[in-house]
């Protein structure tokens, strides 16, 4: 039987690189939600919320993660993302004070790959058992 593509066969090499597209596909269309919203004065913080518990869904289904896992990453990612993400924004707009929208974006796309790979190094311990 063939292996899915959206579950770990335990292979290191594969599911890292598949756990790289997964991170930066869901950062760059973080950015671009962000980026696209915010042109237009609209809110993007619930639609960021959902795509951020979207990537993490997929990244724990990925390494057959559990319930309970599911709940703490969820909880842990979307506080984190939070403040993170405020206080990232509140540095760049230091950096460059003149550009609002392009610092909310730069912020969420980091925010968005720090918290993919915290996921991801939390949950690589069943890439090691294997």
């Amino acid at each position: 039987m063939k292996p899915s593509i959206f579950k770990s066969t335990g292979e290191k090499r594969r599911d890292f690189k598949i756990v790289n597209i997964i991170i930066h596909l869901f950062a760059i269309t973080h950015a671009l939600v962000c980026f696209l919203l915010r042109s237009n004065g609209v809110d993007d913080g619930i639609f960021l919320t959902v795509l951020t518990l979207l990537m993490i869904i997929i990244l724990i289904n990925f390494f057959n993660g559990t319930t309970d896992v599911f709940v703490s990453l969820s909880l842990l990612s979307l506080l984190a993302g939070f403040y993170i993400g405020t206080k990232g924004a509140d540095l760049i707009a230091f950096l460059i004070p003149d550009n609002e929208v392009i610092t909310h974006v730069l912020a969420t796309f980091t925010v968005t790959e720090i918290l993919g790979w915290m996921v991801f190094f939390i949950l690589r311990k069943r890439l090691t058992r294997k």
